[in-house]
């Protein structure tokens, strides 16, 4: 479970796993529209998730009928149908009535990446074998035989989205160094690859997350603000500030 580090704390500790505190974009009308979005780790024993909370009022398409954001931690370049890391994306769609889903955005028949929902195109339209889905992520026309898979949410009234996602959780570990120039804390966690990550620090549970600057090594200068990742453990390292607080790895969110 989530806990403070304080000034005795020099053997490892185990943390709640954060997943993102990051940017989400979407391109609407030839400009493109940047926010903030923060996703934690939903602490389900055995069963990790990512939790994301979007504001829909963030995102022009999504006030609309028929509108469609795609989001995601990795990217999809050039003419490669598959995203470039571990994560596909996730598409948000809202339809007349103004009811939203969350889908996965692997097609079904060949694990291609599917674009967003476009009614001039008739739904869902991937690209590699001409697969359709509906804006509920049901089959229109094959050769794709089930429907896009969808993610749990819940849906205040208002304006968040606060979407699960199973296995974008990650292990993060964290201890403060006995000795050095320096008090500092070296976090530990696994960088997917072609994944941005950041570090987030909050000083009490009410307190708003700063981003942090952190090194490399145990003694270089820590001015680092986001690291990219490939596929391995990778430690960094804060300067310690306050005699408390919390720490949060994140994974960016881009368009995608």
């Amino acid at each position: 479970m989530k806990r403070y580090l304080t000034a005795s704390d020099t053997t490892r500790r185990k943390f709640i796993k954060f997943v993102t505190f990051g940017t989400a974009t979407s391109l609407i009308s030839g400009k493109l529209w940047q926010r903030e979005v923060l996703a934690y780790c939903d602490p389900i024993p055995d069963q990790p998730q990512g939790v994301f909370k979007v504001r829909v009022s963030d995102y022009p398409a999504l006030l609309q009928s028929w509108g469609s954001v795609r989001i995601g931690v990795n990217p999809v370049t050039g003419g490669d149908p598959y995203p470039d890391g571990d994560f596909y994306p996730i598409l948000i769609n809202r339809d007349d009535g103004g009811k939203f889903y969350v889908l996965d955005c692997e097609c079904r028949h060949q694990s291609c990446v599917v674009p967003p929902f476009n009614l001039a195109d008739g739904g869902v339209h991937c690209q590699c074998h001409g697969s359709l889905y509906w804006i509920d992520g049901s089959v229109l026309n094959g050769p794709a035989a089930s429907a896009l898979g969808a993610y749990q949410f819940e849906y205040d009234g208002h304006d968040t989205l606060t979407i699960h996602i199973q296995c974008w959780a990650f292990q993060m570990s964290a201890m403060v160094l006995p000795s050095g120039p320096k008090s500092r804390i070296r976090i530990d966690f696994y960088a997917n690859t072609n994944v941005t990550f950041e570090v987030s620090f909050r000083e009490r549970m009410s307190s708003p997350w700063t981003r942090a600057a952190f090194a490399t090594t145990p003694t270089g200068p820590a001015n680092q603000t986001s690291l990219e990742g490939a596929g391995g453990d990778v430690s960094v390292y804060v300067d310690r500030a306050t005699a408390s607080g919390f720490y949060a790895v994140g994974m960016k969110l881009v368009q995608v």
